[in-house]
C-alpha cells in the first residue's frame, strides 16, 4: 500500500480521541475515591460517542498509513501522560517544562545525542 500524506487536522483528530480516552481510563482509577462521580464518566463516554465517528476516517488514514509508527506514537503518548501524572511536586514540574523548552530550542542536539527507541510491532 502507498503512504498517503498525513495532515495536521487528522493528527489533531487522533490526539483529541486518543486525549478523550486516557482522560476515561484516568478517571476509572478515581472510582474508589469519594470523590468519583458516575456522572463523570457518563459525561466523558458522551464526548467519546460524539469524537468518534468524526474521528474514525482520519484515524483509519493515519493508521494505514504506517500503523507500526502510529501505535508506537500513542504508546509513546500514553507513556509521557503516565509519566506526567507521577509528577509530585511542582519543582519536578518545572524541571519537565524546561526540558521541553529545550529541546524545542535544539531539536538537532536531541536528536543527535538522547536516544528514543521505537519498539518494532509485530
Amino acid at each position: 500500500m502507498s503512504k498517503q500524506e498525513i495532515t495536521n487536522e487528522q493528527i489533531m483528530f487522533l490526539k483529541s480521541i486518543l486525549l478523550s480516552q486516557l482522560l476515561l481510563e484516568a478517571n476509572e482509577c478515581l472510582v474508589t475515591t469519594d470523590r468519583y462521580k458516575q456522572d463523570l464518566k457518563n459525561q466523558g463516554n458522551r464526548m467519546i460517542k460524539i469524537l468518534e465517528p468524526i474521528v474514525r476516517e482520519s484515524f483509519d488514514v493515519v493508521y494505514e498509513s504506517d500503523p507500526m509508527m502510529t501505535t508506537n506514537i500513542l504508546n509513546k503518548v500514553d507513556s509521557l501522560i503516565n509519566r506526567i501524572a507521577k509528577l509530585k511536586t511542582i519543582e519536578e514540574v518545572v524541571i519537565l517544562e524546561a526540558i521541553v523548552e529545550k529541546y524545542e530550542n535544539n531539536k538537532e542536539w536531541f536528536m543527535t545525542y538522547a536516544e528514543s527507541e521505537f519498539l518494532k510491532i509485530d
